[in-house]
């Protein structure tokens, strides 16, 4: 299973269950942040490298981010693209959110081309 999309790899930043899980499917670089800081600090150093392409994160880390630049910096990223989903337990009611971040990345509706 490839973990890079266009030679850039992929992150997670979850919990500890979806970032086993991820490991387990392939992605080498998956990080559980238990505090805010914590968070914030991964956040900043996956925007920063140059090898990462997708970002996913789960909603409740996102919520633990307070810095207001880095939240501007996370909505507004298309380089690397930040991909929010639920965590394990959220309902998954981010499904929109989730097909128009697609849109943003590749310029069309997966669900128009069936």
């Amino acid at each position: 299973m490839s973990t890079s999309a266009g030679g850039y790899k992929i992150a997670v930043i979850g919990s500890d269950l979806l970032a086993t899980g991820m490991k387990l499917s392939g992605v080498v670089k998956s990080f559980s942040p238990e505090t805010g800081a914590q968070a914030e600090a991964t956040m900043r150093d996956l925007m920063q490298k140059e090898d990462v392409g997708i970002i996913v994160v789960t909603s409740r880390i996102l919520k633990m981010i307070r810095d207001r630049r880095l939240q501007e910096a996370v909505t507004s990223s298309i380089m690397p693209l930040i991909v929010e989903i639920p965590d394990y337990g959220e309902q998954e009611q981010q499904v929109d959110e989730l097909r128009r971040l697609i849109i943003r990345a590749i310029g069309i509706d997966i669900e128009k081309t069936r």
